[in-house]
């Protein structure tokens, strides 16, 4: 008779952390201009200030009034918070020298770039800028510093070895918010120190899927071993049930919409799929929701709206790596700080296939098109280019989604209107309240706004009454509020905790209930949802 085989599944609460320097990693901490300003100005004076005064922090962290706030959340022994703080000085001095330098040439171009030519401050540059930066004005005769991506990432300032993924279990508790707080004690699960670009984090994610067999689990055991991990641990996330997959093809001659949470949309028709700014809750046991269990064996393009770190989620990115075939991004603004390239970064990170798209460049796809629009707003004011709205025109039916997008100036989508076909279904953002520019750029900056400026300029969305122009000008079937960072499997991103007391809930429920009125198909989207585009009508389910 023979022996029963085992095969081994991940399980489905298994986490995927991505760190830099053991701080969960976004654009900003893998770009290497940003990650300089960042660690110099925020990743370092955080852990100081922890270790000054951590009952402080810890107080601080547990406080709904400051959530979102800038505490690290670590109850357990300070010496190891000490140890990293250690770590994190001695590893980062290149980056550190580098982040001095930007400042200075900053500085030394408004003292000394009024005008007349910049050929002589080349010579002025601190050593590690040279050739790495070009000098120019704006015609306001602005002097200002352009970084040549591609040669920052070819030199020593982009270290690979700094990343690394940590896996862990987690049930229906509440995630800390992840963007003040490192990994300070990595014991309780598997810290795998490889770079994001290396393979064995594709074999570990197909493992949710695909089962291994012992031999092969062995051998993927001896790997995370390889890296670091502790491999007992790592054993206790497997499982020999094997998952059902939740999976089913669309439905012939029509268009399926998939709402995976925030801003994650799986797109489908035809047997072509897209997924927007991707983000997947875990099989916790809480609130309903589509997961990996949900998706189809593989995805053809996924779509990223902007570089903001609750859009482009290196967490589920890296997850879905070996499913995607091609990365859609918006183009940046060609080496400005703060606005690092999202085709680098994805490329470095491992991702083969990126393509940018500007605005109202268009990408043919099977069986339709994608355009990417004009975006204006939630980036504070700053010159950003990296950040779009889509038009998709599928299976002969139209969505646009718009992300965050706040409507600013209503002359823009009465433009757009006559160039792109008016939608069936719009998807908008309405996170209409948004932090102060501090709280996302405030690092980059080479000195600190005035309050009332930093107060003045927002990361928020479209209110009832822009988001209303968009729906006059327009006249969809359909308008579905989303990207509005609720779920709970998301707030460890967003630190969002709507009451019905928030701006956002009461701007939004204005938008569906005016909707409504007008025999439009509107909801505030939550959890998971289904819409199916047939005939040009929409189905909710």
């Amino acid at each position: 008779m023979k022996a029963e085989i085992k095969t081994r599944y991940l399980k489905g609460n298994i986490v995927f952390e991505p760190l830099i320097c053991r701080w969960y990693a976004w654009p900003f901490l893998l770009a290497p201009a940003t990650f300089a300003m960042v660690v110099k100005n925020r990743l370092i004076p955080l852990l100081e200030s922890f270790i000054e005064d951590p009952d402080f922090h810890r107080a601080s962290a547990k406080d709904p009034g400051l959530r979102g706030g800038s505490f690290i959340d670590f109850p357990g022994d300070l010496a190891l918070a000490e140890a990293l703080l250690a770590e994190l000085r001695t590893t980062v001095k290149r980056q550190i020298e580098f982040s001095d330098a930007l400042i200075f040439a900053n500085d030394l171009l408004i003292r000394d770039g009024n005008g007349i030519s910049l050929e002589p401050m080349y010579d002025r540059m601190p050593p590690i800028l040279r050739g790495l930066v070009e000098l120019g004005y704006d015609l306001n005769n602005h002097a200002s510093i352009r970084l040549i991506e591609p040669l920052l990432y070819a030199s020593n300032l982009y270290d690979p070895t700094f990343q690394s993924v940590f896996l862990r279990q987690i049930r229906e508790e509440e995630r800390p918010f992840v963007l003040v707080t490192p990994l300070i004690d990595p014991s309780p699960g598997v810290l795998i120190k490889a770079p994001f670009s290396a393979a064995i984090f594709d074999d570990i994610a197909e493992t949710r899927e695909r089962g291994l067999t012992e031999p092969e689990f062995d051998q993927l055991c001896s790997r995370v071993e390889e890296h670091g991990g502790d491999v007992a641990r790592f054993s206790e996330f497997f499982t020999e049930e094997a998952p059902a997959s939740r999976y089913s093809p669309c439905p012939p001659d029509a268009v399926r919409i998939r709402y995976f949470g925030h801003a994650s949309l799986l797109i489908e028709w035809g047997g072509v799929s897209i997924m927007m700014d991707p983000s997947l809750g875990y099989e916790t046991g809480g609130i309903p929701c589509f997961s990996f269990r949900d998706l189809p064996e593989s995805i053809d393009y996924v779509v990223i709206t902007h570089s903001h770190q609750d859009h482009i989620l290196f967490e589920a990115l890296l997850q879905l790596r070996h499913k995607i075939k091609t990365i859609v991004v918006p183009k940046c603004n060609g080496g400005f700080l703060q606005d690092p390239s999202l085709k680098l970064v994805l490329e470095k990170a491992g991702f083969e296939s990126v393509i940018e798209l500007d605005e109202l460049g268009s990408l043919k796809i099977p069986g339709g098109l994608i355009t990417g629009l004009p975006f204006l707003g939630e980036h504070c004011d700053l010159h950003i280019r990296s950040k779009l709205g889509f038009h998709m025109d599928i299976g002969g039916h139209r969505i646009m989604c718009l992300a965050d997008s706040n409507n600013l100036d209503p002359a823009l989508y009465a433009r757009l209107a006559e160039v792109v076909e008016p939608p069936d279904l719009i998807f908008i953002g309405m996170e209409c309240t948004g932090g102060p520019m501090s709280w996302l750029y405030g690092d980059l900056l080479p000195r600190r706004l005035r309050r009332e400026h930093d107060q003045s300029r927002r990361l928020s969305g479209s209110n009832f009454e822009r988001a209303k122009r968009i729906v006059d000008q327009f006249q969809p079937r359909g308008v579905m509020v989303y990207a509005m960072g609720a779920e709970p499997w998301f707030t460890h991103i967003t630190s969002i905790v709507y009451t019905a007391s928030s701006a956002p809930i009461i701007e939004s429920d204005k938008l569906v209930e005016y909707c409504a009125k007008k025999e439009i198909v509107a909801e505030r989207l939550y959890g998971k949802r289904e819409i199916i585009l047939s005939n040009h009508q929409i189905v909710l389910s």
